[in-house]
């Protein structure tokens, strides 16, 4: 995966020298796309509760699988925790490499996010009651190396209140390019109000590091092995798939 080296450390910079390692550091779960029909499943169960609490309507919808989950260009990541087995978060990922983007079904792309390949963020979902900070930040890890690794330029997201703010606080911001929200009401999303947000993935890490921002330790100097988001590409690849209960195609 081709890495974005940090700006040159000057005299004046608050971090001035030589950058420590990168430290690795273990969580309390794993994450990983999901692969199978077994765990597509799961993910729905949790969507389906997640999503419940705030919009009632939708959790019979969620508790299946969505024909988008199956189509190329969409991956999703599963969160599992070690020590009870249970899934703890999930999030689906569009890439605009094969088809227009779900946001573009109801408005015209900003000119500047126009003929660049984009990541849209969908079904965002944690367990209630789990540590949702970490989790929503594990998964915002994946999506910006998984982001990076398919050279998409920006990250968009569709979020109602109060999960804009949050996604505001991980660094997007309006994708109109003005200080204001522009609030759509989505029809796949139960007509309810969302605003649109972007993220520039190519120059996150120098962003981070000129503005000390706290994610910058998380996002670029922490090794986190229980994110496996390129777990595919590695050796564990060679082990025959059959032993997941039914692979999805």
């Amino acid at each position: 995966m081709r890495h974005v080296t940090s700006p040159p450390l000057s005299p004046a910079h608050p971090g001035a020298g030589v950058l420590p390692p990168t430290q690795p550091a273990e969580l309390p779960f794993t994450l990983k796309m999901v692969r199978t029909e077994d765990q597509l499943a799961r993910i729905c169960q949790l969507r389906s509760q997640a999503y419940g609490r705030h919009l009632p309507h939708m959790a019979a919808t969620l508790r299946e699988p969505e024909a988008v989950d199956r189509e190329p260009g969409v991956v999703s990541f599963m969160a599992e925790d070690k020590a009870s087995g249970l899934v703890v978060g999930t999030m689906r990922v569009h890439l605009n490499a094969h088809r227009a983007l779900p946001i573009e079904s109801v408005l015209t792309l900003p000119d500047d996010l126009r003929g660049h390949l984009l990541v849209e963020v969908c079904r965002l979902a944690i367990r209630p009651g789990y540590n949702n900070h970490l989790v929503r930040l594990a998964l915002f890890k994946a999506l910006y190396l998984y982001s990076y690794a398919h050279q998409a330029q920006y990250m968009v997201v569709a979020a109602r209140r109060p999960l804009n703010e949050i996604y505001k606080a991980l660094g997007f911001k309006p994708a109109n390019g003005g200080a204001e929200e522009q609030w759509i009401e989505l029809p796949y999303a139960a007509s309810v109000p969302h605003s649109m947000l972007k993220f520039d993935v190519v120059v996150a890490e120098r962003t981070w590091y000129e503005m000390a921002h706290p994610l910058y330790q998380f996002m670029v100097r922490t090794f986190h092995p229980d994110i496996r988001v390129f777990s595919a590409v590695s050796p564990a690849w060679h082990t025959p798939r059959a032993s997941d209960r039914t692979v999805m195609a």
